[in-house]
């Protein structure tokens, strides 16, 4: 915890300097997810930053009720950064005392995180044992900041994204909501309510996790 509150300082004063600003294409999503009850699975944190190479992202990550973030057998929470976009940062997490997770990518030597759409983080997460079925929501806490190379800060606030609790995971329909062509019917949604898409795509081209195509859950692989 020291390591963290020595670099979240460090960041404190490099946004003091710098100026910040929201910004589509610098942002983080997150991927929808399934867990049965009394299990684990991976939920991802996606970063879109096309606009620009980052150095730093700073984010803070809360559960609902009957959800909660995995830890090791040393207390820290179990996640990891994905597809070498970042091999020189390094990751800090913490589970904070309100059971939010703490999450900072940085690099000591300022280097960059290369501009790219994709998944980026993965958190193991477990639901309760006697969790009841149903759609909850992952969301971001407060001002996301991702800082570039000039100390820019742009801020994503208000992220969310959907966790289906399911006892019968079979029952997540992955083909009728598509047609003979291999297209979606109808509008696509996510758990979190957000319009995707309102023409057809192809399956392979829909988000990994839960979708909502023609008013039925679809679970893309």
């Amino acid at each position: 915890m020291k390591k963290c509150h020595t670099i979240l300082s460090a960041l404190s004063l490099i946004l003091a300097f710098g100026t910040a600003k929201a910004a589509d294409d610098n942002s983080l999503y997150f991927t929808n997810a399934i867990v049965m009850p009394g299990q684990q699975t991976n939920i991802e944190v996606n970063l879109r930053n096309t606009a620009t190479d980052l150095t730093c992202i700073e984010a803070e990550l809360a559960l609902p009720e009957g959800l909660s973030f995995v830890v090791d057998e040393a207390g820290d929470p179990v996640c990891s950064l994905l597809n070498g976009r970042a091999q020189e940062h390094e990751l800090l997490a913490n589970i904070l005392e309100n059971g939010n997770l703490k999450l900072l990518i940085s690099s000591a030597e300022g280097a960059l995180i290369r501009g790219n759409d994709g998944a980026f983080i993965s958190i193991c997460i477990e639901a309760d044992a006697d969790a009841l079925s149903g759609d909850y929501q992952v969301e971001t806490v407060g001002e996301s900041l991702l800082v570039d190379s000039n100390a820019e800060a742009y801020y994503n606030v208000g992220i969310a994204g959907g966790i289906m609790i399911t006892d019968d995971p079979t029952g997540i329909d992955s083909q009728t909501a598509f047609g003979e062509d291999g297209t979606a019917n109808g509008k696509i949604y996510n758990l979190a309510g957000q319009q995707i898409s309102n023409s057809k795509r192809s399956d392979k081209k829909l988000p990994r996790g839960i979708n909502i195509v023609g008013g039925k859950k679809v679970l893309n692989k």
